[in-house]
């Protein structure tokens, strides 16, 4: 008898637990990602270079943490043709979070940085 109300009971609690979390999900508001108007022309390093000062000179100098000196525009180059700067910057699934120990940056920074890889990454 125990064994019957003691399932029973598990059963009850599993269905209401999915039921909650079901209603939860319906309830979340999606987010709805819009792409980056890379429009604009002229971005340079000149144009990030403030942001990379701020944000990862700390680590990312004098040789240069992860391999990546970011006062020097080649590594910054480097770091960007190969998925590196992004995925770090925008917490990409793979790529460490960067800047370490720090909050992730502000969506305008982020979107400055991915347009001026989408434009070229002018010197």
């Amino acid at each position: 008898m125990k064994k019957i109300f003691f399932l029973a009971a598990t059963v009850a609690i599993t269905s209401a637990a999915c039921k909650s979390s079901k209603e939860v999900s319906k309830t979340e508001t999606p987010v709805i990602k819009t792409p980056v108007d890379c429009s604009i022309s002229g971005m340079t390093y000149a144009s990030i270079k403030p942001i990379l000062e701020v944000n990862c000179n700390n680590c990312h100098s004098n040789g240069g943490a992860g391999g990546f000196d970011f006062t020097v525009f080649a590594d910054v180059k480097k770091a960007a043709q190969k998925g590196e700067l992004l995925g770090t910057i925008k917490h990409a699934s793979g790529f460490p979070k960067m800047p370490a120990r720090s909050e992730k940056l502000d969506q305008e920074s982020i979107d400055k940085i991915e347009c001026w890889i989408k434009n070229g990454m002018k010197e």
